[in-house]
């Protein structure tokens, strides 16, 4: 009986040591927990890259066209085929991802839309949606898009890429911060703000709704952009002169098209 313990320890011994040898030889592959943040230097930063290439191609021209997709979830084979759409257009500047780029805030769902949006020609920018906020999606989200307030500035257009997440954020949406980036902008042609949650979503209260459209209308934006709703609607949603646009969802095979001619804001709404 001894010999026989004996055997039985070193065989469970030996099979300890091959499976601490097999989860260090795997660690790319396996994450201890769905919610883990530590995010692969090759991810890192990826809106500054984007910027700065942004910047390289901004020359001066009559006509520009970015492409607005929203809400891709975990879609992940439609956003490939979307990026293979935009790609084969040829016409395109840059791609503005709309909010919900993950759907539980997970740092794999990250990682998945990062490598599918690798593949397109022309830089993207992020905007974060009320998903992106799951779990430690804010954290994540930070690190590899930077700030959730953000602006640049292309063929004298300004864009203003706008956090409006209330519930999942636990704060108030930084309208301060908006009017300051909406105070000096007579140079620009056109300014177009993007967030994720149209103001007439369900996370708007009364008094922040009327707050954001007053802002749009006193600063002469001319269109507002979002997702969310998972449903395309273009429209002076409160007849006052300003455009409100929000984006169908990748999942249905579906992107937008806002051509910039002039004076003049075109919408096209693509099915792929």
């Amino acid at each position: 009986m001894k010999r026989s313990s004996l055997n039985i320890r070193l065989i469970i011994t030996c099979l300890g040591s091959l499976i601490l040898v097999f989860v260090a030889g795997c660690e790319d592959y396996f994450e201890y927990s769905p919610y883990a943040a530590n995010i692969k230097d090759s991810y890192k930063n990826i809106h500054k890259e984007n910027i700065n290439n942004l910047i390289l191609a901004d020359t001066a021209k009559d006509e520009i066209k970015f492409a607005v997709i929203a809400d891709s979830h975990y879609n992940y084979r439609e956003l490939n085929e979307a990026v293979a759409n935009i790609n084969n257009r040829g016409d395109i500047d840059f791609v503005i991802a709309n909010g919900d780029i993950a759907d539980h805030g997970y740092l794999k769902e990250y990682e998945l839309f990062c490598k599918q949006m690798k593949s397109l020609d022309m830089p993207y920018l992020t905007v974060i949606g009320n998903h992106d906020y799951r779990s430690n999606g804010h954290k994540i989200y930070k690190q590899i898009f930077g700030n959730t307030n953000k602006s640049f500035s292309y063929n004298n257009n300004l864009f203003i890429l706008f956090d409006d997440v209330f519930w999942e954020s636990n704060k108030t949406p930084d309208t301060d911060w908006l009017e300051k980036k909406l105070l000096y902008t007579e140079q620009y042609n056109k300014i177009f703000v993007i967030c994720h949650i149209p103001p007439y979503g369900e996370q708007f209260t009364d008094d922040i709704e009327e707050k954001y459209i007053t802002i749009m209308r006193e600063n002469n934006v001319g269109i507002s952009i979002h997702g969310h709703i998972h449903k395309f609607q273009h429209e002076e949603y409160y007849n006052d002169g300003v455009q409100y646009l929000t984006v169908e969802s990748i999942m249905d095979k579906e992107y937008v098209i806002i051509t910039v001619i002039e004076d003049s804001i075109i919408i096209e709404q693509i099915k792929y």
